[in-house]
Parts: structure tokens; C-alpha cells; sequence
């Protein structure tokens, strides 16, 4: 009994495009070595050493030199929420220079300055707050300990 494959044409056309694909691949970037500047740190942050007890405490630290900032805990702005279920979030919301490297300088300086929190949250929301609307990262607490564990954080 001798096979005879119906799909000849199916693979010939896949091949095809497997090389288009890996032709235009070539073709999509020649920074060769030269390393991605949204991955490589422009710099590093030292961890505040201070603790912060309160939403209070942190607001100002932040606010002397963030502008238009905003602290709160999810659980006091929300009477819909089920402390129960629901995760307790900490907001910080800051007016955005919409220069992506001054907002993420500025979300690295809010997540040391959270890591050194002495109230309870479960996530953190960094809110940038710009023309066009708002941007926001979360980071659930572990991910802000393990951000901060040596002492620093990089600013990406």
C-alpha cells in the first residue's frame, strides 16, 4: 500500500511563508548589539530608609517630589469593597509629565518608597495621570519587596 499525501501543496505554501517570515525578520531591526533602552536601567534608586506608618506619612514624602499626588487605601474610597474577598489596593496617583522616562523614574521612586510601608496593602497601583487619560502599574506586594530587596531599585 503505497501513501500519497493530499497536502503537498499545503506544506510547499507553508514553507513559503516560513521563509517570508524569516526574511522579514532580518529586515526588522539593525541595532544588532546595541541594548534595548526599555529594558536597560537608566538608574538606580536607593530604598528610603525611614518606614512609613500611615497614608499620611507617605503622601508627603512622596508629594516633596512628585507633583499632584494622591495616596489612599482602596478600603477608605470604596464602600463597595468586600475586605472580605477583595485585595486591599494602595493608590498613588501623580500628575504625568508624559516623558515615559520621568513616569517610570517616578513609579520607581513610589514603589521604594511603598516597600518601606508599615500598613497593610495587597497591591500597589502606581496612576499616572495625563492628557489623554491615565496609565497605571500594579504591583502585588511581594513583587514590590523582591523589587526592593537589595536595598535598591532599578529605574527601567
Amino acid at each position: 500500500m503505497r501513501f500519497e499525501p493530499k497536502s503537498a501543496p499545503a506544506l510547499t505554501v507553508a514553507g513559503l511563508l516560513t521563509a517570508a517570515l524569516i526574511a522579514l525578520s532580518g529586515c526588522a531591526s539593525d541595532s544588532g548589539s546595541s541594548s534595548d533602552p526599555e529594558t536597560t536601567p537608566t538608574a538606580t534608586l536607593d530604598v528610603v530608609e525611614q518606614g512609613f506608618d500611615s497614608l499620611d506619612e507617605l503622601s508627603d514624602y512622596v508629594a516633596q517630589s512628585l507633583d499632584g499626588v494622591e495616596v489612599s487605601l482602596e478600603s477608605e474610597t470604596n464602600p463597595d469593597l468586600n475586605q472580605e474577598t477583595e485585595p486591599e489596593r494602595l493608590h498613588v496617583h501623580f500628575a504625568s509629565t508624559e516623558d515615559k522616562v520621568k513616569d517610570l523614574e517616578a513609579t520607581a521612586f513610589i514603589v521604594q518608597a511603598t516597600s518601606r510601608a508599615g500598613f497593610d496593602y495587597d497591591i500597589l497601583v502606581v496612576t499616572g495621570v495625563v492628557s489623554a487619560g491615565e496609565w497605571a502599574y500594579l504591583y502585588d506586594r511581594s513583587t514590590v519587596e523582591e523589587l526592593t530587596a537589595g536595598g535598591q531599585i532599578d529605574v527601567a
